[in-house]
This record gives structure tokens, sequence and C-alpha cells, in this order.
């Protein structure tokens, strides 16, 4: 989701002062839950640092079933806008499982219209395998406290990777409707049900292999901020 007012760090102004500071430590999401696939857990969090025009980003993400690691990565990007909407983010993704690997990362963060919250990020792996992912979400609010939010994430690859298990085209798609209760800005219990299916060659060796292509899960969960 769009960056929320981040906490600035104390510090005392001078005529040669330069732009404030500011950092905050998010958790977008940490769920745990059924699914068709089994119990069902997953995070996704970042911290920031930095200017209104330069910042460093720290993301983790990833997801387990039935205790079994599935996806963990972690991605170090810079930062800065590009128009009042949007940011340029560059940087190094590092991906655990199912593999170790090290790809360079390239994508735009921002609000597009009608306040889709945009995520947009092209990766090239150290084997020169190409790769994309789009997220877009945005928030319907009934009160004050209560917002509904909606997203898609959508994967593709540019080569086939049996490694990772991945392969060309369009490999995977999820769709998620969250609702949350804000009871205060920095804490926010939300319950989410959602939607995973993987899709073409990647599906046919899913399945191939003994997996499931797609995954229905409902979870409950908790957004913090820091």
């Amino acid at each position: 989701m769009a960056d929320p007012k981040a906490v600035a760090i104390a510090r005392t102004p001078g005529k040669h002062d330069s732009a404030p500071v500011y950092y905050f430590v998010r958790a977008n999401r940490l769920d745990f839950g059924p699914s068709l696939g089994g119990q069902r857990m997953s995070w996704d969090i970042d911290a920031r640092i930095g200017t209104d025009e330069h910042r460093l980003l720290l993301k983790s993400e990833g997801q387990a079933l039935k205790g079994r690691q599935k996806e963990v990565e972690l991605q170090l990007l810079y930062s800065r806008p590009i128009s009042e909407f949007f940011d340029i983010q560059v940087g190094v993704r590092r991906l655990f499982v199912p593999t170790n690997r090290n790809y360079f990362a390239l994508g735009v963060h921002g609000t597009a219209p009608y306040f889709f919250d945009t995520d947009a990020t092209l990766f090239v792996s150290e084997k020169g395998q190409v790769s994309a992912r789009l997220k877009a979400a945005f928030d319907l609010p009934w009160t004050s406290t209560i917002y509904t939010s909606p997203s898609v994430e959508l994967n593709a690859y540019g080569s086939n990777d049996r490694v990772t298990e991945t392969y060309t085209g369009i490999g995977s798609l999820k769709f998620a409707i969250q609702t949350r209760y804000e009871i205060t800005r920095q804490f926010a219990p939300y319950v989410e049900i959602g939607w995973e299916q993987l899709l073409g060659q990647t599906a046919r060796e899913a399945r191939r292999s003994g997996e499931r292509a797609d995954n229905a899960y409902a979870v409950i969960g908790v957004r913090l901020l820091y």
C-alpha cells in the first residue's frame, strides 16, 4: 500500500540543515490460517529510511505451507520520485527458497489512476533469466477505521527455469480481498480470503510433480507500523 506518514528522526535544525530524514518499519501482512494446500502462513515486511527525494528500502516476503517454506525473498532497493505519483526503484533481490539466487531489480511504485496502489518490477537473475511482477490494490473505506482492500498479483517469466519450477509465460495469478479494522494507525487486525492459481506450463509441471496448481485460503492477520 502507499507509504504511511513516516516518523521523522529527531535532530536540531540549523542554517545548513539538510532535508529531514524519515524512517518506518511496516508489516503489510503477518497472517496464518487454513488453505486447500494445508495450513498457510505469509508475511510482507518492509523498512524504509531517507528523505523525500532519496530512500533506502529493505523488503522481505515469504510464504509457508504445512510448516514448509515455499517462497522466501529479500530485496534491497534505492527509491526516488520520478513524478508526483510514482517512484522509481532499483536494487537487488535475493531469493532463498525454493533456491538461492540473486537478481537485479528495477521497478516503479506509486498510485495509478482511480487510486490503485501499484508496484511493477522487472527482475534479471545472475543466470540471465528475466521475470516480472505486477501488484495492484486499493482501499474501499466503510468507516474511518474499517477498510476492504481487493488486490491482485501477477508473475510472468521470460524463460524456463526447472530449479524454481517456473516456465515461459504468465506463471501465476493471485487475487485476495482483505478487510481490516484500524484500532490505531499502528495496529490493524484483518481477515483475508484469497485464491492463488498457477498458469500455463508452470501449472502443468506442478501437476506432473504431484503438487497443486491452485490454492484457496482464509486467514487472519495483523498489519503493524513502527
